[in-house]
């Protein structure tokens, strides 16, 4: 009977023993759970970041924890401004005033009486388009000394023309700038203003203000050279079904386009010359090589490709030549924003900095394949790469030469191309006069019609010119 006792204590002992340890553990796993909680909520974060940072990224579905939208379906991170809406018009003596009263009292049906008080809703609207018709009467007069018969010669903005300059000017900027083929451009006028035309008609009328303008285009590309910053760029075009090339050639005052067959730096040569005595920005293609002059390459291309081949790079790759060649690239752009708020001593000793660390990097020789090809390419262009650290005014990026040229690209695909080169040459010269007539805010159409009375030598350029700033002037923090 004793045993019994003793081992039922025992029992009793053990059982207290296991609670205790069973509560220890499920102390010990709520503990856990709150560190796993924490955990994904960093990870949550962090993938968050590495999206933004990562193009390209995307996230598999339910990975992470979506930010909040408002109702703009903007995420508050993304709100870097206030909304913007349209500004109140002035009162004129032309505006259309419409009063709106009520018959009836709503509520009951009584009569109203004015209060001298409303509430003012304004709404702009085109007016009917009209077509106007001039009819120019050159009017037979005989002398009466000799009594020969004479007439005046018709205005020379009309002359061979039954289509005015202002319609046809329109023609050429449907075409040019706003990427429309004939044939929508022909519609336009017929829906729009009722002013029948054939597809014919609007290619002679876009190869007259391609001429127009010929003669300001030439003056350009002659003040081009004595730029001290171009960019560069250049995309496919097609002429009766024939792969040619539109070059692009612009910087902050103007934007020169140029059909040409050949994509090679005898086109280069041939629109800026063997050298320059500015600064010319472009991407890594070999064309560009052709010049002899300072060059910036577009160190926004090199990351975007930095991007890609770190997706698929090994981790030594990545780690040792990848991620420390971004990381060089980003820190080099976000000094260079920083130039006009840090004293010219302090940016020079960054700027060392960065360069020796370029060195430093590109001459280690990387053994992976793609980091040797693009280890080779730095090394060739090893003084092309930070040259806006050194002269002020350059930017790191061809994103001006990428922006002007991207809407020759949506013409190409709305519009379509061309079918002869003449009409290829009216596009280009278009194409110049109205994206530099935008640069300086002023209207095409409006600048064009000043050109039509003028003789070729006296037609004015977009823009009132002046002297090209000399590079040495914009150099600042050199070497």
């Amino acid at each position: 009977m004793e045993d019994l006792r003793q081992q039922f204590e025992a029992v009793l002992a053990r059982v207290a023993g296991l609670e205790a340890e069973l509560a220890r553990t499920q102390a010990a796993l709520a503990e856990r759970d709150v560190r796993i909680a924490e955990l994904e909520a960093q990870v949550a974060e962090l993938t968050v970041e590495l999206q933004r940072r990562k193009k390209g990224f995307r996230p598999k579905a339910n990975a992470i924890s979506r930010p909040k939208k408002d109702k703009d379906g903007r995420a508050k991170g993304e709100r870097k401004h206030p909304g913007v809406v349209r500004p109140p018009v002035e009162p004129s003596p032309d505006d259309i005033v419409h009063d709106l009263r009520s018959d009836a009292c709503p509520e009951c049906g009584g009569s109203l009486d004015d209060t001298g008080e409303y509430i003012e809703h304004t709404v702009e609207d085109i007016p009917p388009p009209q077509v106007e018709v001039h009819r120019y009467r050159r009017h037979r007069q005989r002398c009466a000394c000799c009594r020969k018969v004479t007439q005046p010669a018709a205005p020379p903005e009309v002359a061979y023309a039954t289509i005015g300059p202002r319609t046809r000017l329109l023609m050429g900027y449907s075409r040019a700038h706003l990427g429309l083929s004939l044939g929508k451009s022909v519609a336009l006028l017929d829906e729009v203003f009722g002013l029948k035309l054939s597809r014919a008609g609007a290619l002679g009328h876009v190869m007259w203000a391609g001429e127009l303008v010929d003669p300001v285009v030439r003056r350009l590309f002659e003040l081009l050279n004595s730029e001290p910053v171009i960019h560069a760029d250049e995309t496919g075009w097609r002429i009766n079904g024939k792969n040619v090339w539109v070059w692009c050639f612009c910087n902050p005052r103007l934007a020169l386009f140029l059909v040409d067959e050949h994509r090679s730096g005898a086109v280069v040569q041939r629109v800026l010359g063997d050298s320059l005595p500015g600064v010319l920005v472009t991407d890594f293609y070999a064309a560009y090589h052709a010049i002899n002059c300072d060059k910036q390459k577009c160190l926004v291309h090199l990351l975007r490709e930095l991007h890609t081949l770190r997706d698929e790079a090994t981790a030594a790759a990545k780690d040792d030549y990848l991620q420390p060649l971004m990381t060089l690239l980003q820190d080099a752009i976000a000094l260079g924003k920083t130039r006009a708020a840090t004293p010219a001593a302090d940016f020079e000793i960054a700027r060392n900095q960065l360069e020796k660390r370029l060195d430093s990097l590109i001459y280690s020789r990387p053994k992976d394949h793609d980091c040797n090809r693009i280890n080779k390419r730095l090394v060739k262009h090893r003084f092309d790469l930070f040259l806006f650290l050194k002269v002020e005014g350059v930017p790191p990026d061809n994103n001006l030469g990428e922006r002007d040229i991207r809407s020759v690209a949506a013409a190409r695909s709305d519009g379509g191309v061309n079918r002869t080169k003449p009409g290829a040459t009216a596009f280009a010269n278009l194409k110049s006069i109205i994206r530099t007539c935008q640069k300086h805010g002023r209207n095409f159409l409006n600048y064009g019609l000043t050109l039509v009375s003028l003789e070729e030598k006296l037609r004015p350029l977009p823009f009132a010119t002046a002297p090209a700033l000399p590079v040495e002037t914009l150099a600042t923090n050199t070497s």
